[in-house]
């Protein structure tokens, strides 16, 4: 029944931070100083989180949002932030570039071991491209480095080859593997521009779609094919299984056997959500919706929340999003009304 949520209200410029207690009915701005221009959240549980704003402002709260401690060890622009426990954490940032997909070259790698006060940098892990990145524990990371390539309609914008790396000591080595492409898949040579992944469509990672100390997972969704690939042995062999192909695509592993995937299907121009009890080696369509995008958000294989777009161009500030939840594992949804409480 407890959550929490990041972003804006109606037309206001800052974000805030929110709880509810409900279900999700009803929210309460718990945030350290009201309303501020967020730039990141990481929520760990019912009680921990880390919040941070413009100008290096950053804080953590161990009771739910009543209280909040301001940290001083957080300095510049990351990309992305990562916390294990309460102590245990990785930060990344790096050097963006492109404009139609934007990505960013991984220009520095820290961890913290005092819950964000202070941080130490490691070696990030080498290479260049669009990274997808997981932190299953406090001393194992890795990395899916795609090739850079440019994005434009019509052509795929995943380039190759597409490089694993692994690390077991909180960043400083790094083990480098070429991660396999499925059998139906083959690279394309452009002059002046590199290869791209062909067989597929547009494709890119989803990445993690679950990573525990053992079970590894990331889904390459395509527009016309799409694969889960699978590990249980840090990346070292895959096994690699075809899903359901789309667009917009969301996958979310509970354990390593039951999880959910949706794609928006243009031929259909409607979104399926599928579910899978066997680790993705099969799909079962169990909804049609009318939702173009979902963010999932399962915490066992009844109870489901998910941030539902309603209509195509979900990248719109004004784009219309529903607030939806399901007790029977996603074949049936009823729609929220969330309000803020005072």
């Amino acid at each position: 029944m407890t959550g929490w949520a990041e972003g804006r209200l109606g037309t206001e410029a800052a974000s805030r931070i929110l709880r509810t207690g409900d279900g999700g009915v009803t929210w309460r701005d718990v945030g350290p100083q009201g309303a501020l221009d967020y730039r990141r959240s990481f929520f760990l549980n019912d009680q921990l989180a880390w919040v941070f704003a413009w100008r290096n402002l950053a804080w953590r709260t161990q009771d739910g949002g009543r209280g909040w401690v301001p940290l001083e060890g957080i300095h510049g622009w990351f990309d992305e932030i990562w916390f294990n426990d309460i102590q245990h954490g990785w930060k990344v940032s790096g050097e963006a570039f492109g404009m139609s997909f934007p990505g960013y070259d991984i220009e520095s790698l820290a961890t913290t071991q005092d819950g964000g006060e202070t941080w130490e940098e490691v070696t990030p892990p080498p290479g260049g491209g669009f990274p997808f990145l997981a932190f299953p524990d406090k001393g194992t990371a890795w990395v899916i480095w795609a090739a850079k390539r440019g994005a434009m309609q019509g052509w795929a914008d995943l380039g190759v080859p597409i490089s694993f790396l692994t690390t077991s000591d909180g960043g400083r080595t790094w083990i480098s593997r070429m991660l396999p492409l499925p059998a139906e898949t083959y690279a394309v040579e452009v002059e002046y521009e590199g290869s791209y992944l062909g067989g597929g469509g547009n494709c890119t990672f989803v990445s993690p779609v679950y990573a525990s100390i053992a079970i590894w997972k990331a889904a390459l969704t395509c527009e016309y094919r799409s694969w889960l690939y699978t590990t249980a042995n840090q990346g070292k062999t895959w096994i690699i299984s075809p899903m359901p192909a789309g667009i917009e695509a969301e996958v979310q592993f509970i354990n390593p056997t039951v999880g959910w995937l949706f794609v928006w299907s243009r031929e259909e121009r409607q979104g399926n959500l599928y579910q899978s009890t066997n680790g993705g080696q099969s799909w079962t369509l169990i909804k049609h919706t009318g939702w173009f995008d979902l963010e999932l958000n399962f915490i066992d294989a009844a109870t489901g929340w998910a941030v539902a777009c309603m209509e195509t161009r979900c990248y719109y500030s004004d784009a219309v999003y529903a607030l939806v939840k399901t007790t029977d594992g996603g074949r049936t949804w009823q729609t929220l009304e969330p309000y803020l409480a005072p």
